[in-house]
C-alpha cells in the first residue's frame, strides 16, 4: 500500500508519530512518502543545516521526505503560531501535492487544525482517503494554554474542527476522553477508534557515571524523579510544598530529584532555596539520549499537571517513557492517565495541587519493601508492551488504513 504521511513536524523535530512510525510501516511493506515543513520546531528557527527553498527532496535513514517552506515560530503569540501552522498548509497544499506520487490513502497527524487542509484538497481532487489522528483537542487546548480567550475565534475554530472531522474517512484519537468529546460534538462513533501513542525516548539498562549519580542520587534514600518540563501547567510548587512538609517531621529518606527546565524553574529554585530544603535537588536539562540513565537511577517517577478539565483526557507522553522504563510511578492527574496506572497497578496516584494526598501516597510508597516497589515497575514496563507500543498501535493504524482503501 502506498501510504502518505502529512505532518508538519517531522525528524529531526522531536514529535510523535514521525520517523519510528514511517520505518515501522516500510517494515510491514508499505511505500511511504513523507509531506513536512522544514525543521523548526521547538526552537522557533530553522534548524542548522537546513535552508528554505521552495521544495527540498530527503531521504532519512530510508524514509522519503518532501519538505515544504514555513513561517518558524514558537512564541507565546498567537497570531504568529497561527501563521506558522497555516504557513505549512498552504506550502503543502499550493508546492507539495504536485510533488507527491498518489497514494492509496493518507495519514494526517493533527497537532494543529490547519494541517488537514492539503488532505482534504487531496481527496477532493484526487479521490485519495485520510486517517486524522488527533493528538489535541482544539479548540480546548489553544484555550486551557491561554494562547487564545475570543469567544468568536473560539468558535471560528470549533467550526473548523468539524470540517476537518466531517472529511476525513476515520478519526483516531490517543484517549477515551478525546473520543468521548468527539461523540459529543456529534461525530459518529464507529468513525472513531482509539489509538495510543507510544515513547520515543530510548529506553536502555545504562547506568549514569558514578561522579554524577553521587551528587543527585543518594542511595540511601528514596529518590523521587520529576524528568521534563519545569513548566506553568505543571504546577511544581506542589511538590515542593509536600517536600517541606516532609523536612518538617523529619522525614530523611525522601529525596526529590527535578530534571529540566522551563518558564517555572527560577521559581521553583528560588522557593527551594528560601525554605531551605535540603531533599530537593535540580538537574540542567540533558540531551533526550542521555533521560533514560537519569530514569534508572530513581526509585519513583513523579507526574503532575495543575487541576485543569482539559488534563483529565490528556496523556502525557512522559508517562509512557515512565512505564516503559519499568520504574514505579507517582502521578497528580485524573482520568484517562491515572486509569492507565491503575489498570497497571505500576503506582500511585493523587489528586492534582493537593500536597497533603501527594504526603499520603509517598508514607505509603515508604512502607513498600524492595520486592513490591520491583513488582510495581514491571506491572508497568508489561502493560506498555501489551497496550501502548508501536507494535500495538502501527496494528490498528494498518487496519484502519486497508479498511478506508477499499470503501
Amino acid at each position: 500500500m502506498k501510504i502518505l504521511l502529512v505532518k508538519q513536524l517531522f525528524n529531526p523535530e522531536p514529535t510523535a508519530k514521525s520517523l519510528d512510525f514511517a520505518k515501522e510501516l516500510i517494515a510491514r511493506g508499505h511505500e511511504v512518502e513523507v509531506l513536512t515543513g522544514f525543521p523548526s520546531y521547538p526552537i522557533g528557527k530553522i534548524y542548522k543545516g537546513y535552508k528554505q527553498r521552495i521544495y527540498k527532496r530527503e531521504t532519512l535513514k530510508g524514509v522519503n521526505l518532501i519538505r515544504v517552506p514555513i513561517y518558524p515560530d514558537h512564541s507565546a503569540s498567537g497570531l504568529k503560531r497561527f501563521l506558522h501552522y497555516i504557513s505549512y498548509a498552504i506550502s503543502a497544499t499550493f508546492i507539495g501535492l504536485w510533488l507527491v506520487k498518489k497514494p492509496d490513502v493518507c495519514f494526517v497527524y493533527q497537532g494543529a487544525i490547519p494541517v488537514a487542509i492539503p488532505a482534504i484538497v487531496l481527496k477532493k481532487l484526487r479521490g485519495v482517503p485520510f486517517l486524522y489522528d488527533i493528538n489535541d483537542l482544539w479548540p480546548e487546548t489553544v484555550a486551557a494554554s491561554g494562547m487564545l480567550s475570543k469567544p468568536k475565534a473560539l468558535k471560528i475554530i470549533n467550526k473548523w474542527c468539524h470540517w476537518n472531522y466531517k472529511n476525513a474517512d476515520f478519526i483516531t484519537v490517543a484517549t477515551p476522553g478525546f473520543r468521548k468529546s468527539l461523540i459529543s460534538k456529534n461525530v459518529p462513533e464507529n468513525k472513531i477508534e482509539i489509538v495510543s501513542n507510544w515513547s520515543r525516548d530510548i529506553i536502555s539498562d545504562e547506568k549514569l557515571p558514578s561522579n554524577i549519580l553521587n551528587i543527585y542520587f543518594d542511595k540511601d534514600k528514596i529518590n523521587i524523579l520529576y524528568a521534563g518540563n519545569l513548566g506553568i501547567v505543571q504546577s511544581l510548587k506542589t511538590i515542593l510544598v509536600t517536600a517541606k512538609s516532609i523536612q518538617e517531621q523529619n522525614l530523611n529518606k525522601i529525596q526529590f530529584v527535578f530534571l529540566g527546565g522551563g518558564a517555572d524553574e527560577n521559581n521553583l529554585k528560588e522557593y527551594a532555596q528560601t525554605n531551605n530544603l535540603k531533599n530537593v535537588s535540580f538537574i540542567p536539562r540533558v540531551e533526550s539520549v542521555e533521560v533514560s540513565k537519569y530514569l534508572n537511577a530513581a526509585d519513583f517517577l513523579l507526574v503532575h499537571l495543575n487541576s485543569d478539565p482539559l488534563f483529565e483526557i490528556t496523556i502525557p507522553s512522559k508517562i509512557l517513557a515512565y512505564l516503559k522504563s519499568g520504574k514505579p510511578i507517582l502521578m497528580g492527574l485524573k482520568g484517562d492517565a491515572s486509569d492507565i496506572l491503575n489498570h497497571a497497578k505500576a503506582g500511585y496516584t493523587f489528586e492534582p495541587d493537593n500536597s497533603v494526598d501527594l504526603e499520603d501516597k509517598i508514607k505509603k510508597m515508604i512502607s513498600l519493601n524492595a520486592e513490591e516497589i520491583k513488582e510495581m515497575g514491571e506491572n508497568g514496563k508489561e502493560y506498555y508492551k501489551n497496550n501502548l507500543s508501536i507494535i500495538s498501535s502501527v496494528d490498528k493504524l494498518e487496519k484502519n488504513f486497508k479498511k478506508i482503501a477499499k470503501s
